[in-house]
């Protein structure tokens, strides 16, 4: 048996992932979650309800402008994702919201804590990191 190519691998994704961390597979939605449309509109008010539901719910870990750099990152086994990058933009509402209620280690699920609105606000307010970081330099 040669498990000289399994080995191989596993210790390149090793070497590649952050130090301190292990190499995880992408985190994908279900196709039928991810088509889920999202019945709130994005205006302002809805983004102003997300921000305020995004600060004491996502703030800590994910950071002020969604960057993974929050307070408690550096003390999470896995990054927190970066809600701003072009990654995350590409992806679907419906896609962000089963992420957010269903989590994912280190991260919980708030669908227990949040109604499936205020998630929903939080979508709407997430768009907002990515359309910020386009404005940076």
């Amino acid at each position: 048996m040669n498990v000289r190519g399994p080995l191989l691998a596993a210790l390149f994704a090793l070497s590649t992932a952050a130090p301190g961390q292990t190499s995880v597979e992408p985190w994908k939605a279900p196709a039928r979650a991810a088509r889920k449309k999202n019945p709130v509109p994005a205006d302002a008010a809805s983004i102003v309800r997300g921000k305020l539901l995004y600060r004491p719910n996502c703030e800590g870990c994910h950071g002020t402008a969604g960057r993974g750099d929050g307070p408690v990152a550096k003390d999470l086994e896995r990054a927190p994702g970066d809600l701003a990058s072009p990654t995350v933009a590409a992806q679907s509402d419906g896609e962000l919201f089963w992420k957010i209620s269903e989590g994912r280690k280190p991260m919980p699920g708030f669908d227990e804590p949040l109604t499936e609105e205020e998630r929903w606000h939080i979508v709407n307010y997430t768009r907002t990191l990515s359309s910020r970081s386009e404005e940076s330099p």
